[in-house]
């Protein structure tokens, strides 16, 4: 099958197009820039370079595919201060719709748990959440409106198109790496002194990308399915990856509000090392988490089934150990 996906060369998408390429697809990529991403790197793949953006590349992209795989997105937790979040995030999506539309193509879309209002956290998250079209984060607020988007399409328009919501990516193949990946060498390096009382609903980005394949085989036109896994408290997550990699755990655990209180050193001193801040504060609002989620929806439906977190570590470790960023950096330290 002649598959495309748009920002395959991403955390999520460069999982996907390994998936696709394994059961044997035709895989073309729409990816910014001019150069291959390393993620794609030595994989078949043919390349239109190009931004989700521009019409006549999303065209090209799409031209001749017989199923459309939507991921591409601008990842920002801080400030939209040139409103490219809002852009690729809604624009284009309405682009990449608006051109399977046209063309009669299914599209699975690729939303985000962050685009479902998460209170009260004491109750379950699931598909029957509404979207988060008002949060405080740009970028929850973007995908909340890209997704409604897709599901206003389907309803008026009849666009073929089913909507998946991953939760926060674990696993390897995370060429970045993503903030959790950051936070993961971090760890290793010892430069946490201490850990915040958090806990993430993380799914391992293979076991995502299968599900999303299920959904485009199977899934129902317009329909929401959660992949993600059971909330793990980022204490837990720590002793585990200690045990994995040798790496010494802070003991020492701090409530969320401590966080908040910390704001404003962090940032100003990122401001004068003039690098990313520790965390702002939407990466504290993008830490909180339900007490529990529900993805038995993708279980039923799609076959949807998480491997341990355990697992997802012992893999993640190996690749970043591939990577060179583990050995190399502990020397530098």
């Amino acid at each position: 099958m002649q598959v495309t996906v748009t920002g395959g060369g991403g955390r999520l998408g460069c999982a996907l197009v390994r998936a696709l390429l394994q059961r044997g697809d035709q895989v073309r990529v729409l990816e910014p820039g001019n150069n291959c991403p390393p993620s794609l790197q030595g994989l078949a793949v043919e390349l239109v370079h190009g931004s989700v953006l521009d019409a006549g590349a999303v065209a090209r992209a799409v031209e001749g595919s017989e199923m459309v795989y939507h991921l591409a997105a601008k990842v920002e937790l801080d400030r939209d201060l040139d409103g490219s979040v809002q852009a690729v995030n809604v624009e284009g999506t309405r682009t990449v719709a608006e051109a399977c539309l046209a063309r009669g193509l299914r599209m699975v879309h690729t939303s985000s748990h962050h685009a479902l209002v998460l209170e009260p956290l004491s109750q379950p998250l699931d598909e029957s959440k509404p979207l988060a079209l008002d949060h405080k984060c740009f970028y929850h607020r973007s995908k909340a409106q890209g997704e409604k988007l897709v599901t206003d399409m389907v309803r008026e328009r009849g666009l073929n198109a089913v909507i998946v919501n991953p939760g926060t990516l674990t696993g390897p193949y995370d060429f970045e790496p993503s903030m959790l990946g950051r936070g993961l060498i971090d760890l290793y390096h010892g430069k946490m002194p201490a850990l915040l009382s958090i806990s993430s609903d993380c799914a391992d980005a293979r076991d995502v990308a299968a599900a999303m394949i299920a959904a485009a085989e199977r899934g129902r036109t317009g329909e929401r399915y959660l992949l993600t896994g059971d909330p793990v408290p980022m204490q837990e997550m720590a002793a585990i990856w200690g045990e994995l990699t040798g790496a010494k755990i802070p003991r020492v655990q701090l409530p969320l509000w401590f966080g908040w209180l910390a704001i404003p050193f962090t940032i100003g001193v990122a401001r004068l090392t003039r690098q990313k801040p520790l965390f702002t504060p939407n990466m504290l609002r993008a830490s909180i988490s339900n007490d529990s989620v529900d993805y038995s929806k993708a279980a039923r439906e799609l076959g949807y089934n998480p491997r341990p977190i355990r697992e997802s570590l012992k893999d993640a470790y190996e690749f970043y150990r591939q990577q060179g960023w583990l050995e190399a950096q502990k020397e530098a330290a």
